[in-house]
C-alpha cells in the first residue's frame, strides 16, 4: 500500500514517533544517570587514600597525583553513596504498573510529556537540594524523579502497540531505548568533563534545561495514535490500522490480570528482564566507582571509559534489531528462533565475559575493560530479544504487562548498588569486585535460561479482542428456497434483535 511522506521532512509519521522515542529516551537518561559520574566531584575523599585504592592498583592512570584536587561538597561513604545512586530506582519501580493503565486512559503524549517535564524540574532543583536541604532531601529528590518517569517505557511499549506495524515492530520498539545507551554516553562524557572544569552542579542545569527544551518538541510532534495525528497520510493511516487491526486501541478495562498472573510466558520475561536489569544497573550506577576506586582512572577519564560500554550496546541493540527484523521478513528463521536466539545471545555472553573481568589483575586495567564493553555489546542482543515480547504476546496490553515486568526488573535499580556498596565498603579491592561480577553472571544465566526455555511469539488467547456474538433459539425458523434474503430480518417478519 502506498504510504505518502508528507509529515516532517518527508517521514512516515510513525518514524518521526520513533525519532521522538530515541531522543526522549536519550534525555530520560541524561536526567536519570547525571549523577552516577557526578558523584565521583560532588563526594569529599580527602585523607581516605586507603578506602579509595585497594593497593592492587594504586599509582596508576594518574588518579592517586590528583587526588588533592578531588575536594568534593559532601561527606558520604560507599554505603550513603549507593543509597543515593539506587534512590531514583525506589521511586522508579512503585510508578512502573501504572504507566500503560494511564497510557490508555489519558493519552501517552500527555503522560510521556508530564513526566519528562517533573523529571527536568526536579533535576533544576537537585543542586540546591543538596546543598541547603542535605542527604534525604537530596535522596527524596532522586526518588521522586524515579517516581515522575517510572511510566515512560510501559507507555512507550503501550503506544509502538498502536504504531508499529508486525514486521517493523523489533526495529521500531528497538529505535527509541537504543537512546537510552546513546544518553549515558552524552551525559558519562560530559559530565565527568564539565564537572572537572565548571562544577557538577552545572550537569544538572544543563541536562534539566535539555529535558524542558525536548518536552517542547513532544507537545507538537507526538500523538498517541494514527487515528489522532492530524498531519498522518490516509496511506499511511490505513497501511498501520489495517497490518495491527483495530483491537489495538480498544480501551476494555477489563485488563486479564489472572491470565497474566498465571502465562508462564510472561514470568520467562520477568526473570529475564530482572537478572538482565540486574547486570545493567551495576554497571550503569557502579562502574564510574569501580574505574575511580580500583582501577584508578581520574574523573575526565572516568567519563570517557564509562561511555564506551553504552556506545557497544548502543550497536548493538539497533543492529540486532534490524536484522531480527531481516529474518523474520525474508523467513531465514521464524520469530521463535530469532528471538530465542538473541535472547540466549543477550544473557550468556554478559555471564562469561563480567566473570573473566572480576579475575582480571593489576597492569591490564585495558583488559578489564574490554571484557565489560564486550559483555555489555552482548546484553543489547537481549533487547530485540525478549524485552520486545510483551507487545508481541499482546498488543492491546503491552505496556501494562511491560510496566509489570519492569517494576520487577527495576528493583536491581537501588538493589544493586546498594549490594554493591555493603561489598566494597571494607576496602575496595579487586576480591570484593570478583564478588560483584559473579554474582552479575549467575542472574545473568539464570535468566537466560528461564527465558529461552519459555518464550512465546504468538498473541495469547487471553489478550486477544473477545468478539460477542448473538444467539438466540427462539428466532431460529426455517427459509424458505424462494424467499430473497436481503440482510433485512424484518422481511420475515421478525424484528431485529439488535433493536429488541
Amino acid at each position: 500500500m502506498s504510504q505518502s511522506k508528507s509529515v516532517c521532512f518527508r517521514m512516515l509519521a510513525r518514524h518521526v514517533l520513533a525519532a521522538m522515542m530515541f531522543s526522549g529516551m536519550f534525555v530520560l537518561y541524561c536526567l536519570r544517570n547525571n549523577l552516577s559520574v557526578t558523584i565521583v566531584a560532588m563526594v569529599n575523599t580527602t585523607g581516605k587514600e586507603a578506602d579509595r585504592y585497594s593497593g592492587d592498583c594504586q599509582g596508576k592512570n594518574g588518579s592517586e597525583l590528583e587526588l588533592v584536587d578531588e575536594l568534593g561538597e559532601f561527606y558520604w561513604d560507599s554505603q550513603r553513596q549507593g543509597l543515593l545512586l539506587g534512590a531514583y530506582y525506589y521511586g522508579y519501580a512503585v510508578s512502573q504498573i501504572f504507566g500503560g493503565w494511564l497510557e490508555k486512559y489519558v493519552g501517552g503524549k500527555i503522560v510521556f510529556g508530564g513526566s519528562m517535564f517533573l523529571g527536568s524540574v526536579l533535576t533544576l532543583v537537585s543542586p540546591i537540594t543538596a546543598r541547603e536541604a542535605g542527604f534525604w532531601a537530596f535522596f527524596a529528590v532522586r526518588l521522586f524523579l524515579g517516581l515522575f518517569q517510572g511510566v515512560i517505557f510501559p507507555v512507550h511499549h503501550q503506544m509502538w502497540g498502536k504504531w508499529a506495524p508486525p514486521m517493523e515492530r523489533t526495529t521500531l520498539i528497538s529505535i527509541g531505548p537504543s537512546g537510552c545507551n546513546v544518553g549515558t554516553i552524552f551525559i558519562s562524557v560530559v559530565s565527568g568533563v564539565m564537572a572537572a572544569n565548571v562544577g557538577w552542579d552545572t550537569v544538572f542545569y544543563m541536562t534539566g534545561a535539555l529535558g524542558l527544551v525536548w518536552v517542547l518538541v513532544w507537545m507538537f510532534l507526538g500523538y498517541d495514535s494514527p487515528n489522532k495525528h492530524p498531519r498522518i497520510s490516509d496511506g499511511e493511516k490505513k497501511y498501520i490500522i489495517q497490518e495491527i487491526g483495530p483491537s489495538s486501541e480498544d480501551k476494555d478495562p477489563q485488563v486479564p490480570w489472572k491470565s497474566i498472573f498465571t502465562s508462564l510466558p510472561i514470568w520467562g520475561l520477568v526473570i529475564a528482564h530482572f537478572c538482565s536489569n540486574w547486570g545493567f544497573y551495576t554497571l550503569l550506577t557502579s562502574f564510574p566507582t569501580y574505574l575511580d576506586q580500583v582501577l584508578g582512572f581520574d574523573i575526565k577519564a572516568n567519563g570517557f571509559i564509562s561511555a564506551l560500554p553504552q556506545l557497544l550496546q548502543w550497536v548493538s541493540v539497533l543492529s540486532c534489531g534490524y536484522l531480527a527484523d531481516v529474518l523474520r521478513r525474508r523467513k531465514i528463521m521464524s520469530t521463535l528462533a530469532v528471538r530465542r536466539t538473541l535472547s540466549a545471545f543477550g544473557m550468556y555472553f554478559p555471564a562469561a565475559f563480567l566473570l573473566g573481568a572480576g579475575f582480571v589483575g593489576c597492569g591490564k586495567e585495558a583488559l578489564a575493560i574490554a571484557l565489560i564493553s564486550i559483555a555489555t555489546f552482548f546484553g543489547g542482543a537481549g533487547f530485540p530479544g525478549f524485552k520486545v515480547n510483551h507487545v508481541e504476546i499482546a498488543p492491546r496490553f503491552g505496556g501494562i504487562i511491560y510496566g509489570f515486568s519492569n517494576m520487577v526488573a527495576s528493583i536491581p535499580g537501588f538493589a544493586a548498588p546498594y549490594v554493591v556498596g555493603a561489598l566494597t565498603n571494607e576496602a575496595n579491592t579487586r576480591s570484593e569486585w570478583l564478588i560483584v561480577f559473579a554474582i552479575c553472571a549467575a542472574l545473568y544465566f539464570i535468566g537466560g535460561t528461564a527465558v529461552v526455555l519459555t518464550i512465546r511469539v504468538d498473541e495469547q488467547e487471553w489478550a486477544k479482542t473477545k468478539t460477542k456474538t448473538f444467539e438466540d433459539k427462539e428466532l431460529q425458523v426455517e427459509i424458505p428456497d424462494d424467499v430473497e434474503m436481503k440482510g433485512d430480518m424484518n422481511k420475515l417478519g421478525h424484528d431485529n434483535p439488535a433493536q429488541q
